[in-house]
């Protein structure tokens, strides 16, 4: 299992508090990022392929997404972070912080955060993916993003 039984149990505990999204099958989360020139990271299409794009603790956007995110897409926000931020933004936007700085996947398999109000600066702020789900899913054993 790509996630870990352990953190695909918070998970879901996170999920059955915020509602998931639709869950996004392998060839369709393929095709969609295709369009922009992308492979999906492996523990990022193991998460939507299962719960959709939701809040878990940290919002995680695809498409037909958990109503809390809204209507933007993973798409949407990788286009805008591209054309804000140029060729930094290696690989999939999946969120963005309360301050619009996107979180990004990056083609290290890294998440990165690009802050933008002192500079453009780019982060590195969890190792994988999964690691960034593991230190912030709103559930009893959880700390808070940020």
């Amino acid at each position: 299992m790509v996630l870990g039984a352990e953190l695909v149990t918070r998970i879901d505990q996170a999920v059955s508090l915020y509602g998931p999204g639709r869950p996004i099958p392998e060839q369709e989360l393929r095709e969609r990022l295709s369009g922009i020139g992308l492979e999906p990271d492996p523990e990022y299409a193991a998460f939507v392929g299962r719960w959709g794009g939701c809040y878990v603790g940290v919002p995680v956007h695809a498409w037909d997404h958990a109503s809390t995110l809204g209507r933007e897409t993973c798409v949407d926000l990788t286009l805008r972070a591209r054309a804000n931020f140029g060729e930094v933004i290696d690989g999939l936007v999946f969120a963005e912080d309360g301050s619009g700085n996107p979180l990004w996947i990056g083609a290290d398999r890294a998440v990165h955060l690009s802050d933008h109000d002192g500079g453009p600066q780019i982060r590195q702020i969890a190792s994988s993916f999964s690691a960034l789900l593991s230190e912030n899913v709103h559930d009893e054993s959880s700390t808070t993003f940020g």
